[in-house]
């Protein structure tokens, strides 16, 4: 009965997913900062200037290239697909912010699970550290990830920028010379 109940979560979360335009890197932004997500969401972007950026983009590129598995899936692009066994996989630079980077590898794992009728894995490689990081995609975090794309879907719609509080990672990010709360 939780098989059913978990796919039946990812056909929701789908739904919104595709109803709002709402893809992975959404879900990463968001858990960081409701504005960041707003800020992406709305186009307003300063992540191709900032110096970190820059090299996890030339960490990404050093790293295993996307396969062929992925081409094709309109709206997805995880790095990597196991059609076989069922996973994606996102390669991340580094592997801070954990929460987040898990929130838009689920993000794939919860498309495909919508898509194929059966439930998928996710699996972060952490390219510097050379190792992975399975990211648990269970009944808990599709309720999550559902409530967060209800969440992203009224952002969506927002006419003004979010107020947020500033927080530790606002020093590391790449939005903080727009951002204002800096």
């Amino acid at each position: 009965m939780e098989e059913k109940a978990f796919i039946q979560i990812a056909r929701d979360f789908a739904d919104i997913c595709e109803r709002s335009g709402l893809h992975g890197l959404l879900f990463q932004h968001y858990v960081l900062c409701r504005r960041r997500a707003w800020f992406h969401m709305n186009r307003v972007d300063y992540a191709h200037l900032d110096q970190r950026m820059q090299r996890g983009l030339a960490l990404h590129d050093k790293s295993k290239p996307r396969d062929r598995s992925v081409e094709g899936l309109l709206g997805l692009a995880p790095d990597r697909i196991d059609w076989k066994n069922s996973i994606v996989i996102e390669a991340k630079g580094g592997g801070g912010a954990v929460s987040a980077v898990s929130a838009q590898t689920a993000f794939y794992a919860l498309m495909l699970t919508s898509a194929t009728g059966r439930q998928w894995r996710a699996i972060n490689e952490i390219i510097e550290a050379k190792r992975r990081r399975e990211v648990v995609v269970d009944i808990e975090m599709a309720q999550l990830m559902l409530d967060t794309a209800k969440k992203l879907e009224d952002l969506a719609n927002a006419i003004e920028v979010p107020h947020e509080h500033s927080k530790p990672i606002c020093s590391l990010c790449s939005y903080r010379y727009i951002c204002g709360e800096v």
